[in-house]
């Protein structure tokens, strides 16, 4: 498909998806610098609730959602049905497990249908926060929708190789699968503080499972003295995890959020920043906003070992990995970075250089034309890189 008279072709983000989310954040510009005209078709909902605990997938909770989730579907397809222009294509983003089997349906005439996940809701209600007991019957009604949403999607978008195999596993189609980074947010690109406060060592994150905050707080009781633990966010473990440090008296400062805007300079007054430390297999095949984001800022960092981390970042060139849920093995690559400056100040600096010349938005933007080209036989007016050179 070729644009008429040179004109960007429109790519179109439906859904409820969680608009604020990094993950469709990342790839609504990657669309843009890739030459698309992006719109929205858009009814807030899933987004709304910040942190999602157990009481949020209860039975009443799930009743009054699915109730505003049938309204929201009207709405979506009036607004569909009243857009004028060529047809578009079609994109739902992160959270939007249900926005995609509308989407084939409502959508139309379209380009194409892509589903960018990020995460199947298996992995995340049943393998990694235990809401629903494995082998159970919601547990398989969440897998049998998860295959229905992957097989809906004319390309399904992978934020790792690893997460692209087990997407595979659960029944979608290797050839309708590629794979998309996450890469770095514009708020990291610049450079950071030079001047990081001594010893201290940042987490900052919701507090999911995946995150292992019980790992952090047993490296913390085993560097008592020697470094300065700041935890920032809220979320379902902290209440749990809070009560272990204060019963083990292990000093940690905690905070609840800080803005998005605020946390490069959170990251560049650290001395080491944590990433995720979970032993389960969703920790495996993520990489999360964490470690990119503590990459472009330049700052040492120290996060589990894993497939998907190693696509991205290679350990002792540009990070301490460690073995998931071991307490000792984190305190000792902490106490490394602590010790040895230079090695910190090294890795930093190789990881941000690394991450902005593979993972900045001109490669993404790039990465993602190629992709959609290749799928979809859309010819933009220009190549990303011929329009930076001209501009």
């Amino acid at each position: 498909m070729t644009p008429s008279g040179g004109a960007p072709p429109t790519a179109c983000f439906f859904g409820t998806y969680d608009r604020g989310h990094s993950a469709n954040r990342l790839l609504h510009l990657a669309l843009v610098r890739a030459g698309w005209r992006v719109d929205e078709c858009h009814e807030p909902l899933w987004e709304e609730t910040r942190s999602k605990d157990r009481r949020y997938f209860g039975v009443a909770s799930l009743t009054a959602l699915a109730t505003r989730y049938a309204r929201a579907t009207r709405r979506l397809s009036r607004r569909w049905r009243a857009r004028g222009g060529p047809a578009p294509l079609v994109v739902v983003g992160f959270g939007g497990q249900l926005d995609v089997l509308v989407a084939r349906v409502v959508c139309r005439p379209r380009v194409g249908l892509v589903f960018a996940p990020l995460v199947t809701l298996g992995e995340t209600l049943v393998e990694d926060r235990g809401v629903f007991p494995a082998g159970g019957v919601r547990s398989r009604a969440l897998a049998a929708l998860d295959r229905a949403t992957l097989r809906a999607a004319d390309l399904v978008l992978a934020d790792t190789a690893a997460h692209a195999e087990y997407l595979v596993g659960l029944g979608a189609a290797r050839e309708r699968i590629a794979v998309f980074y996450l890469g770095v947010e514009p708020e990291f690109l610049p450079g950071r503080a030079p001047a990081p406060v001594a010893r201290r060592v940042l987490f900052y994150g919701r507090h999911l499972p995946l995150h292992g905050v019980e790992t952090i707080v047993g490296a913390a009781a085993r560097l008592r003295g020697r470094a300065d633990f700041v935890l920032i966010g809220a979320g379902p473990e902290r209440a749990r995890v809070e009560a272990i440090a204060r019963a083990a008296d292990v000093p940690i400062a905690w905070r609840d959020d800080v803005p998005l805007a605020a946390l490069p300079g959170e990251l560049g007054a650290a001395a080491v920043v944590l990433g995720v430390f979970d032993a389960g297999r969703k920790a495996s095949m993520v990489v999360p906003n964490k470690v990119w984001q503590a990459a472009a800022v330049g700052r040492p960092l120290v996060t589990r070992d894993a497939p998907a981390l190693r696509e991205v970042l290679r350990p002792g060139e540009h990070c301490v990995a460690c073995p998931p849920a071991d307490p000792e093995a984190l305190a000792a690559a902490i106490a490394t970075l602590l010790d040895d400056a230079a090695l910190a100040e090294r890795l930093g600096r190789a990881a941000r250089a690394h991450v902005l010349a593979r993972f900045g938005p001109e490669p993404q933007a790039e990465r993602l034309a190629t992709v959609l080209a290749e799928r979809f036989a859309v010819a933009l007016p220009a190549s990303p890189a011929a329009r930076a050179a001209d501009a």
